[in-house]
């Protein structure tokens, strides 16, 4: 092996530069070494935020294992500086590895795949909820257990929001 293989290739990302896609095709994973990453996705028009990443997160992981179209993009929000590593790179690797290793990182790409669902389900829905109802319900309910929060907060949340749209549609027939 030339010590080329274990090299991987760092790169230096401008604020606002997309660097991976909705629903494009990707063979490489970039692990962030400095800076931050804004996960989102498009709904229609509206570009929707999921999530942050800042260094010594890892993105992209699913296109290592998996031939599967992402759901979603990222943006660097300061100026970044990534490593990435390729789907051939981290196969031949992998190749070397143990199976049990490979078996076990197949079935955590697939959770991760899970939850990264979920939080875009949750960032889908939450960015049709007005700020103000987030705030107050999420006054109303300090205090209590994260379980609880969660329920209620899910319970609470669409009330709330139409009481603050209501109020705003009311303010605006006054005016």
């Amino acid at each position: 092996m030339s010590t080329n293989d274990n090299v991987l290739e760092r790169s230096v990302l401008q604020a606002g530069k997309v660097f991976i896609r909705p629903d494009e095709d990707i063979a490489r994973a970039y692990v962030i070494q400095s800076g931050e990453v804004c996960a989102f996705m498009i709904d229609g028009d509206r570009k929707i935020e999921v999530d942050r990443f800042g260094a010594g997160t890892i993105i992209g992981e699913i296109g290592l294992v998996f031939d599967e179209k992402t759901r979603l993009g990222y943006e660097a929000i300061s100026v970044c500086t990534v490593v990435s590593i390729t789907r051939q790179d981290f196969q031949k690797r992998l190749a070397r590895a143990d199976k049990t290793i490979s078996t076990v990182l197949n079935q955590a790409i697939k959770k991760i795949m899970y939850y990264e669902n979920i939080e875009s389900q949750k960032a889908l829905k939450n960015s049709e909820i007005d700020d103000m109802a987030t705030t107050l319900t999420k006054n109303l309910l300090t205090g209590l257990s994260v379980d609880k929060k969660l329920q209620y907060e899910d319970a609470l949340l669409p009330y709330i929001n139409g009481m603050i749209k209501a109020i705003k549609e009311l303010k605006k027939t006054k005016d």
